[in-house]
């Protein structure tokens, strides 16, 4: 962690919303002499998880969890599932049923290091092993704490396999180190208010920033149908959804004031074809704005796809296939002049004729165009808009000049709200750095927590 990293974590931990860490640094070796080593197989008795035949109806129902890792995260403790294993699906696996309090680990996969502790007894598939731990020597939730910091072990002991596994024979033999029982418990219990405090903190946090993100959709929804001037005369559009507009203000499809293109250049690269820099969907659904500085990948493309989809400034791209309905009919601009760079496969190209493209583009980031593309799009396990739906979009369409002003002025204020945001998210970020870090320091000694009320 950079010096700069721990300033700006000592600054929020300092604020006076977290209260400060007192414990000190143990001292010398004598404390730490308590400290034993050990194996994670000392804790208690490790046990991995089995799934029993899905095919069979009768091993699952509503008497013990069955948790599998999709159900962990990173930063919670506790886990819920929408699984259960029946009383047939017990006596299946009972010699696998974990007791309360038990620590579960993910050892197989992309998310290895993912710890939980079970609230009552409970199952687990076989990508998890668990400590049914020895309570008489060890505090689970000293356990729990000390686990969620060896991710990187985990990882660094993990078969080569293309999907990495940390099998039960080497999950038991990772070395730990371990004070004595009381002092652990000490540990944990500290850990309990410190964590409880920071997670309390990014949660408002995360509050202020879904605040944010709603008073940005008002405001984008608020100028694109009703203007900046709040004493106009308004008017019914004619269309439900997108309600009273202003007098001077007329209402048009899509297709009678703008070009609309479906691209079918795909991400593969051919030699014979003209090499291009390729706008991807992720280009797409992650920012805002296309411009010179937006990092594109190669592709390449036939003449007449060239000639077609060619980017130029002013154009409006938005998604238009997806797994969810939600993520369909996502916007970009084109913000500047590009140089050989084509829009991609599963986007559409909107090529303004009679309105201005950030107008456009603003209006398809409101809420009301984002349900018209939601009820329009068409799937079952994919999603997605056909040209129709797109081209029969119809707009409120304000004179030439407003278009600019409505656009300028959404511009200055999403840019404010947006670095709000950023704001609060390099807070979470910090703050969860500095959850994880104390909780690192105190289960491995390098602070003193025994005197910490």
């Amino acid at each position: 962690m950079t010096d700069n990293k721990i300033r700006e974590i000592r600054i929020i931990r300092d604020s006076g919303v977290i209260l400060n860490t007192k414990g000190a640094m143990w001292s010398g070796g004598s404390d730490m002499s308590s400290w034993r080593n050990i194996t994670v197989g000392n804790l208690g008795e490790v046990i991995t998880g089995y799934t029993p035949p899905t095919k069979n109806a009768e091993y699952f129902g509503d008497v013990y969890p069955f948790i599998t890792p999709t159900d962990m995260t990173i930063d919670s403790r506790t886990v819920q599932t929408e699984r259960f294993l029946s009383q047939k699906g017990y006596e299946y696996n009972k010699n696998r049923l974990l007791p309360q309090d038990a620590v579960c680990v993910t050892c197989i996969g992309a998310t290895i290091g993912k710890t939980c502790m079970t609230t009552v007894p409970s199952v687990t598939n076989q990508q998890i092993n668990s400590i049914a731990v020895d309570q008489d020597k060890y505090d689970p939730y000293f356990v729990y704490y000390l686990l969620i910091t060896k991710t990187d072990i985990l990882h660094s002991v993990a078969n080569s396999a293309t999907t990495p596994i940390v099998n039960k024979s080497t999950f038991a033999s990772i070395n730990i180190c371990v004070p004595p029982l009381p002092t652990q418990t000490q540990i944990a219990n500290f850990l309990d208010r410190k964590t409880k405090q920071i997670d309390e903190l990014i949660r408002i946090k995360e509050r202020r920033i879904e605040l944010l993100q709603e008073q940005r959709t008002a405001l984008i929804n608020q100028a694109v149908t009703k203007g900046l001037d709040p004493n106009v005369e308004m008017k019914p559009s004619g269309v439900e959804w997108i309600g009273e507009i202003p007098a001077h203000w007329g209402v048009k499809r899509l297709k009678h004031i703008a070009k609309i293109l479906p691209s079918n250049v795909d991400k593969h690269i051919y030699p014979d074809e003209i090499q291009v820099r390729l706008c991807n969907y992720t280009d797409v659904y992650y920012n805002d704005y296309i411009t010179v500085d937006t990092v594109l990948n190669k592709g390449s493309c036939k003449e007449n796809e060239f000639a077609k989809f060619a980017l130029r400034k002013g154009d409006v791209i938005i998604t238009k296939d997806s797994e969810t309905p939600d993520d369909i009919g996502v916007p970009t601009y084109v913000k500047d002049d590009l140089d050989n760079v084509v829009c991609g496969y599963h986007l559409t190209m909107i090529r303004p004729i009679a309105c201005r493209g950030e107008f456009i583009f603003r209006f398809i980031q409101s809420d009301r165009t984002r349900r018209y593309f939601e009820v329009n799009s068409n799937g079952i396990t994919r999603y997605g808009l056909g040209k129709a739906s797109i081209e029969n979009l119809l707009l409120p369409i304000p004179p030439d000049s407003e278009q600019t002003q409505i656009a300028n002025f959404l511009d200055q204020k999403t840019q404010q709200i947006d670095e709000l945001i950023a704001a609060e998210q390099r807070k979470i970020e910090l703050l969860k750095e500095y959850r994880q870090a104390l909780i690192s320091e105190a289960v491995t000694g390098k602070i003193d927590v025994r005197n910490d009320v």
